[in-house]
């Protein structure tokens, strides 16, 4: 019974301390990752010919998207949402900016590169984005 008890306290203190490695890992920046380089259009057609096959292929990985701004908006965060319009106009790709103070226009071409968090009723999402220069 007493070697049981200490396997159940082994095993128990094995996932605490899995679990606080896990809490206190480092976020990756999108900065440290190398991106996959797609267009918005091409981003956007993967996901609406396949959408499984899009999230296999690019869904929580690094994407620097390029595209032409069709909207600015802020979330309910306060964060800056940058959409970038594509030839389909019921598909966007949605880039929520890390940063609150960056400043584009509508109209203007820009790279931005983010984390892919999947597709949405609203276009492709990507998050913790940054301009690219």
């Amino acid at each position: 019974m007493k070697k049981l008890l200490y396997i159940l306290l082994v095993l128990v203190l094995i996932g605490v301390v899995t679990g606080l490695y896990m809490w206190n890992k480092p976020h990756t920046k999108v900065e440290n990752a190398k991106g996959v380089a797609i267009s918005a259009d091409s981003l956007t057609s993967v996901f609406s010919a396949n959408e499984a096959a899009a999230n296999t292929q690019y869904l929580n990985k690094a994407l620097v998207v390029s595209g032409v701004v069709a909207e600015v908006d802020k979330n309910q965060d306060g964060g800056i949402m940058v959409v970038l319009g594509t030839s389909d106009p019921m598909a966007a790709v949605q880039c929520t900016m890390r940063e609150k103070g960056v400043v584009v226009n509508k109209g203007q071409k820009v790279t931005i590169k983010g984390f892919c968090s999947g597709n949405g009723i609203t276009g492709v999402s990507i998050t913790d984005c940054v301009l690219e220069q």
